[in-house]
């Protein structure tokens, strides 16, 4: 939409901008009290799509993330198929926060939008969205039913009765104890000069120490001629309040529990975390931990990763590593990373990670603007069944993959694609690429494997998870004064993380983090742990 009518709809465009709540038109002729009528009787036993093949339709489905492109519907294995199958095509539209907002602001929304799920917006799905199981029982009853996972379906149920939105990658209960969930957090270091120090025990302090500067020793310089740095972690983004690995993804490292007696628990606050703080000060005052660690972005951190220069590197997402892990054994195969035992608190107990939130990652919903709200319902539906999950994550039958003793196997070209050239394999098959609403633990379950680049790592931290459900969703409503508190809370914590590794003491640094606890109070802390052990207490009783 140009903003440039009238100064009122810039007006409502700003607010909409400022809040990122929805502004859009919630009087849509394609509400769910006028919705047109079904084309035939649908089967719950049935999904309707298989139904539907004579209607063709042209949707366009938006997703939240510039980096969100595709080559062109029908282009890859994977949209080839759902085309075939469905006798749809859809039109993909990346876009940001901005374009979001400019969208909601002129009530000109596409037939399906996906979104972070904690963006504001989403706490006013009911002004622009569809309600999906209206339209499931009046198109596609075979998705409540059967496709649709009942406890998330359970947990997005609102107040009102209705369920407006579906996420991606939601893992509930029974996931987990059928094994079918992966952690995303990893130590990793470099395997040749692990092993010329003499794979050293590096999840004490004064281990952990030991080994970077044996390695710093050992290995000065890389193949580049740069000097090796010897630990780093996950990117930070210290103006936004990013943490990086050194939060929560060290916090689960040293099995910091995020609740205690149905509580809330601080685990900024907590001995264990202070002890590995004051560690990793001390790697910073040895020249082991480098100032890039707080100036380089993610991306210039993983290219750097490619040309083998991190001795070790404590990471929040192992999934994102697989292209430039691909790379860096191209480069120079004996300089692999492989997953090794990492920080670990005083009693040397095991991480404890999550593999999934039954919340999820994104939200998909079918907006009320939608002129296709069966074949938009049909299309959540297929991406969602079981049969869905298997086209997206591996393909055709016989073409891409192959069922043995009940397991998809990629077939050996399309394999060594996807370990070689992960940006062509995402263009030709696009295999992972429609993830809007994936049912990650199926595909699991399926045969779905890790690339062989990071396949040691996921394996490493295969029986270190356990769900945390109680805590999701704890923070304060997104746009709300307590939300901007809490903003400003994560931001000064970061720049404190920060502040603390570079103290030239312990008591210097000791100093730094308490008077950053004690601050928090000026930003309404103790309303924000208010809020957090109330929503902790609604989750827990809405998980019985």
């Amino acid at each position: 939409m140009k903003m440039k009518k009238v100064l009122v709809a810039l007006a409502a465009g700003l607010v909409c901008a400022m809040t990122l709540t929805a502004c859009g038109n919630s009087n849509s002729s394609s509400n769910a009290d006028s919705l047109p009528k079904a084309r035939f009787t649908p089967n719950k036993k049935v999904p309707s799509w298989q139904k539907d093949t004579k209607h063709s339709a042209s949707l366009t489905w938006y997703v939240n993330f510039d980096w969100y492109k595709r080559a062109g519907w029908g282009k890859d294995t994977v949209s080839a198929q759902i085309k075939k199958d469905m006798n749809i095509d859809v039109k993909f539209v990346a876009g940001n926060d901005d374009k979001l907002n400019t969208m909601m602001a002129s009530g000109k929304l596409p037939d399906l939008v996906t979104f972070d799920r904690q963006l504001a917006v989403a706490q006013n799905a009911k002004k622009f969205a569809l309600p999906l199981n209206t339209l499931s029982k009046k198109y596609d009853p075979y998705f409540l039913a059967t496709a649709a996972k009942p406890q998330t379906v359970k947990w997005y149920t609102q107040p009102d009765g209705n369920l407006y939105t579906y996420p991606s990658f939601s893992t509930n209960e029974d996931d987990y104890k059928a094994g079918n969930v992966v952690a995303d957090q990893v130590f990793i270091v470099r395997k040749d000069i692990y092993e010329k120090i003499g794979k050293p025990n590096m999840s004490t302090p004064e281990g952990f120490l030991k080994a970077l500067q044996e390695a710093k020793k050992a290995v000065p310089k890389t193949d580049n001629g740069t000097a090796l740095v010897p630990f780093a972690s996950t990117a930070l983004d210290i103006q936004n309040g990013g943490d990086g690995a050194l939060g929560g993804t060290l916090q689960d490292f040293l099995r910091i529990p995020v609740t205690k007696d149905g509580k809330w628990y601080d685990r900024d606050a907590d001995p264990e975390y202070l002890t590995w703080l004051d560690t990793f000060r001390q790697a910073y005052s040895e020249g082991l931990i480098t100032n890039a660690q707080f100036a380089d972005n993610d991306n210039t951190m993983k290219e750097k990763m490619t040309q083998g220069t991190y001795f070790a590197y404590l990471h929040s997402n192992t999934k994102g590593l697989n292209e430039f892990m691909a790379d860096n054994n191209r480069r120079n195969p004996k300089q692999t990373y492989i997953a090794v035992d990492g920080p670990k608190n005083s009693k040397g107990q095991e991480p404890q990670f999550t593999g999934g939130s039954i919340s999820g990652w994104t939200n998909t919903f079918i907006t009320k603007n939608t002129k296709e709200p069966q074949k938009a319902m049909e299309l959540l539906t297929y991406m969602a069944s079981k049969y869905g999950t298997m086209v997206t994550t591996f393909g055709v039958k016989d073409k891409t993959y192959t069922m043995k003793d009940g397991q998809a196997v990629l077939t050996p070209d399309v394999e060594a694609l996807r370990n070689k050239d992960a940006a062509t394999y995402d263009k030709k098959q696009g295999m992972g690429s429609y993830w809007e609403v994936a049912d990650d633990p199926y595909a699991i379950s399926m045969g779905e494997k890790p690339a062989t680049t990071i396949s040691q790592m996921v394996e490493w931290a295969s029986n270190k998870v356990a769900p945390r459900f109680e805590v999701e969703n704890i923070d304060p409503t997104p746009g709300t004064a307590l939300a901007r508190n809490l903003t400003a809370i994560n931001t000064d914590r970061v720049q404190t993380l920060v502040k603390v590794i570079k103290a030239g003491s312990k008591s210097e640094a000791d100093k730094i983090w308490k008077d950053f606890l004690a601050r928090r109070k000026n930003n309404n802390w103790d309303e924000i742990v208010k809020t957090r052990n109330e929503q902790v207490a609604k989750n827990i009783k809405k998980l019985k």
